[in-house]
């Protein structure tokens, strides 16, 4: 069974865990993302569907399901937070926080907000849990056609680039100096300075920096040959990735897109392209499987 499946058990009520341990491992395995939502029925995405909870097993039929109820919600999101809310106010005005194993909890409540921008959330009505899933070997192939130069990966939300990225870092890791960048801490899930996940014997790990800080550190102190990031969202990204270019670094590093024609669509990593830092593009599809291998 997955680790971080079993790991995300233990924030769950124990009506959801006593249905879920009655699933078969092929079941299991298979799941993508546990929804609770106040007041409805627990969801289950398993392989691009959306079932129902039950006692019995998943289905897609609207009975005999497994409700929450807001306190089942309380007493999860405060599992989540580590009974510390305070310490996670950053997570939750970003909407999201990750716990052991690497796992993505999406938080769903009312917006607390400062001008134009969410400061924190109250009401907290509904969380998403994302099983993170580690599968050693699905990047071989791409690090053999393209070792030793720079790969871009694009997929949508749930096509596995975090997935396929770790298993690249662990890959380039266990060979060249490598440092990741793990923002959210999905990546090497590191629990007090160890990482949960096998990112490579040569992979210094830099836990929760900024992109662009860790980046730009990255640079400074660790001599990396390799640099691994994920999901180029900003321009601060684009600068800091086009900086350690210059100084001869190679980047492994994930972006939202579905196709080529999404790619062309983000102006702002269009930079990226003109100055060459990525070499290959890895298209996933939703199935978590590679669609196209463009050379760039």
């Amino acid at each position: 069974m997955n680790s971080s499946f079993q790991k995300v058990q233990d924030y769950l009520p124990e009506s959801v865990r006593r249905c879920l341990r009655n699933l078969p491992e092929s079941v299991t395995d298979e799941i993508q993302e546990i929804r609770l939502r106040c007041g409805r029925p627990v969801m289950i995405s398993q392989r691009g569907k959306e079932l129902f909870l039950t006692p019995s097993g998943l289905t897609n039929k609207n009975q005999n399901v497994i409700f929450m109820t807001s306190e089942d919600i309380a007493r999860t999101f405060q599992a989540v937070m580590s009974h510390s809310v305070y310490s996670h106010e950053q997570d939750i005005a970003e909407g999201f926080v990750t716990i052991r194993g690497g796992c993505r909890v999406g938080i769903c409540g009312s917006a607390v907000r400062k001008g134009n921008s969410v400061q924190s959330l109250r009401n907290v009505n509904g969380l998403n849990f994302r099983i993170a899933k580690e599968f050693q070997g699905i990047a071989s192939g791409i690090w053999r056609q393209a070792e030793n130069q720079s790969i871009l990966i694009a997929g949508t939300v749930g096509s596995g680039k975090t997935t396929f990225l770790r298993d690249l870092c662990r890959i380039v890791g266990d060979n060249l100096k490598t440092s990741l960048i793990d923002e959210r801490g999905e990546i090497a899930s590191v629990v007090r300075g160890i990482p949960q996940y096998d990112v490579g014997i040569m992979t210094d790990i830099l836990d929760g920096y900024p992109r662009k800080d860790g980046i730009l550190t990255a640079l400074r102190v660790l001599t990396p040959a390799y640099i691994v990031c994920d999901e180029i969202s900003t321009q601060e990204d684009v600068n800091a990735i086009l900086q350690a270019h210059g100084c001869g670094v190679r980047f492994i590093a994930s972006v939202h897109a579905g196709n080529s024609d999404d790619i062309r669509k983000r102006l702002m990593i269009q930079p990226l392209f003109q100055a060459g830092v990525f070499q290959y593009c890895v298209y996933l599809n939703r199935e978590q499987a590679i669609q196209r291998v463009q050379r760039l």
